[in-house]
């Protein structure tokens, strides 16, 4: 698939920002939207998505019920090793997504003290696309319009702040979106988009491996009214429904941030994926001078 596969094989490049809506608030968020993309902001690009060797901290809401076992889960061996059923439940958590096809995810990104930026949307994980919405909230509670943003197999489309004057000034009228290769080694945006799209596998681990290496019983908690069990494995976190094999939540690391992303995954099943229409679109690579006209002056993140 054009985005799969490993979930530490992530990278991309980008110019993105936003359809004009006026004033500071347009402003504030192309420059929100430019710190999610390489060469705009304050931070250096990302050579992987996943830290390796940072620690992981939980990021559980406070709304949940969290129940931490002070000592090796009854249900895992004398050596703390995960029991079969509890290997297996997890080896088929990502394969258990690909057979369902699709759900609706809410990834909530903490860009430091001052921003948190959320993707929310449904994600085909049978045709690889997904439909988001990029949200803000800022700590100084100054309102950041909302931006759409489409994952197309290995092309990622967004709004360009400037861009349907742009394009009418040349002779195309409408165009509201620029597509672009996916870079999810270089682009922020990219590598959680492609993360999103690699929780769907078709073939499971070996369950005997993963009792092996080195993976463990986390706790409980509940969420919407579900207790869900929680698994480590290595850096990543994985809640899942014990009843239905469904995985409802996942905390992982990423080099760029400083605390875990968390991806709540909910209304598991094939997802209706409406992409803009052709004719509001365009392909940057075909534009160069354009995107860097409206590029946003490089400014501090939020």
């Amino acid at each position: 698939r054009s985005c799969r596969g490993s979930q530490r094989d992530h990278g991309a490049e980008a110019v993105m920002a936003t359809q004009p809506t006026g004033g500071a608030s347009r402003a504030i968020r192309a420059l929100i939207l430019c710190a999610l993309i390489a060469g705009c902001g304050g931070r250096a690009p990302v050579s992987s998505a996943v830290d390796e060797t940072a620690g992981v901290e939980s990021t559980i809401p406070a709304a949940s019920t969290v129940t931490t076992p002070a000592i090796v889960d009854a249900k895992a061996d004398d050596r703390g090793r995960l029991s079969t059923a509890q290997a297996l439940l997890l080896s088929r958590a990502l394969v258990k997504n690909e057979e369902v096809k699709g759900a609706i995810v809410a990834v909530t990104v903490p860009f430091g003290p001052a921003a948190t930026f959320t993707l929310t949307g449904p994600v085909d994980w049978a045709g690889d696309r997904a439909a988001l919405v990029l949200s803000t909230k800022r700590s100084d509670g100054v309102a950041v319009p909302n931006s759409p943003v489409f994952w197309d197999r290995g092309a990622i489309l967004t709004e360009v702040d400037g861009l349907p004057a742009a394009m009418a000034a040349k002779g195309r009228s409408g165009v509201r979106f620029v597509a672009r290769a996916m870079n999810p080694k270089g682009v922020s945006l990219d590598q959680l988009i492609t993360f999103v799209g690699s929780l769907a596998v078709d073939r499971a681990e070996n369950p005997i491996l993963i009792r092996q290496a080195d993976t463990a019983f986390v706790g409980t908690k509940v969420i919407d009214g579900i207790t869900v069990e929680g698994y480590r494995y290595a850096k990543t976190k994985y809640w899942i429904d014990p009843s239905t094999g469904l995985l409802r939540e996942v905390e992982a690391r990423f080099a760029r941030y400083n605390t875990p992303v968390l991806i709540a995954l909910s209304g598991h099943g094939p997802q209706t994926i409406t992409l803009p229409p052709t004719d509001q679109v365009v392909d940057g690579s075909t534009i160069p001078d354009v995107l860097a006209a409206l590029k946003p002056t490089p400014t501090p993140t939020p």
